[in-house]
């Protein structure tokens, strides 16, 4: 098992003055600034490389009142932004200054991240699974096929999906067994890892794309030994090593690659001692 090692280790409650937060997903856009998204708070923080701090957005949480909506994020380099609210099946589109451009209706919307020049929307729609391709106007360009998920139960925040520069798009549905699949125009292609912990001890709480290093990282929590652990894989899929989370109190449940083999990891939890970033480094 190898290593990573703590870069800052920073508090959205003490940052932005609210009493707790549930953290739902992050995105870094070309300059290196962070946006995480809060759900139950239903705001946008940002936080530059120099630890300044800002809220970009205040929204509305739009779930249910018996259930707060899981927010994911896709960040543009321009810093734009989309927020997918899976309960009310809508995207909601930001510009660099955080100004609301307009809601981008998508039925059985699940999660979104950002490709090359466009954005990547997983939904369900009449019992099959597919991804949709919208250009910069929000216009459907294109959709894909995806692989079916486990159960039509599972819920949106669980489900994980990024790209890589070519516009390969990677998508796990966080529940064992240990499966991450690899989409394109040509199909899907399955990865499956059974290393030394079974696949029923193991969910898949996050996948991330670091770019520059060209891999993929999947963040898992073991169930039996109560650890966390990235795997890293190449982008054909090639297992390339475990690296131990550094020790924490908090529980992970998302991943945002930062570029130089390093990553954030939000605390997803809830509750007064929630709402943690941990920025990590990989070891070399």
């Amino acid at each position: 098992m190898n290593d990573m090692r703590t870069v800052c280790r920073l508090s959205i409650p003490m940052l932005f003055d609210v009493p707790d937060a549930s953290l739902d997903d992050a995105g870094v856009d070309g300059a290196g600034n962070l946006f995480v998204s809060d759900g139950s708070n239903g705001r946008v923080y940002k936080i530059t490389p120099d630890n300044q701090f800002d809220v970009v957005e205040t929204i509305q949480s739009t779930g249910p009142e018996e259930r707060e909506s899981s927010l994911s994020i896709a960040v543009a380099p321009d810093s734009s932004f989309c927020l997918s609210d899976a309960w009310r099946d809508i995207v909601v589109r930001y510009g660099p200054r955080g100004e609301y451009l307009g809601e981008l209706p998508i039925e059985g919307l699940l999660t979104i991240c950002r490709g090359p020049e466009c954005l990547y929307a997983l939904c369900c729609v009449d019992g099959e699974e597919r991804i949709g391709i919208y250009d910069e106007f929000g216009f459907l360009a294109e959709t894909l096929p995806a692989p079916a998920r486990y159960t039509s139960r599972l819920a949106p925040g669980i489900v994980s999906m990024d790209s890589d520069p070519d516009g390969n798009v990677y998508l796990c549905y966080g529940m064992p067994p240990y499966r991450i699949w690899k989409v394109n125009s040509d199909g899907c292609q399955m990865w499956s890892q059974d290393m030394d912990y079974p696949d029923d001890a193991v969910l898949i709480a996050d996948i991330a794309i670091d770019r520059e290093a060209g891999a993929l990282w999947a963040l898992l929590a073991c169930k039996k030994s109560g650890r966390q652990v990235l795997d890293a894989f190449s982008l054909e899929g090639e297992f390339l090593g475990s690296y131990a989370v550094p020790h924490s109190e908090a529980l992970y449940g998302a991943i945002c690659s930062a570029g130089n083999s390093e990553f954030y990891l939000l605390d997803t939890g809830a509750g007064p001692t929630s709402g943690e970033v941990l920025r990590i480094l990989k070891d070399n």
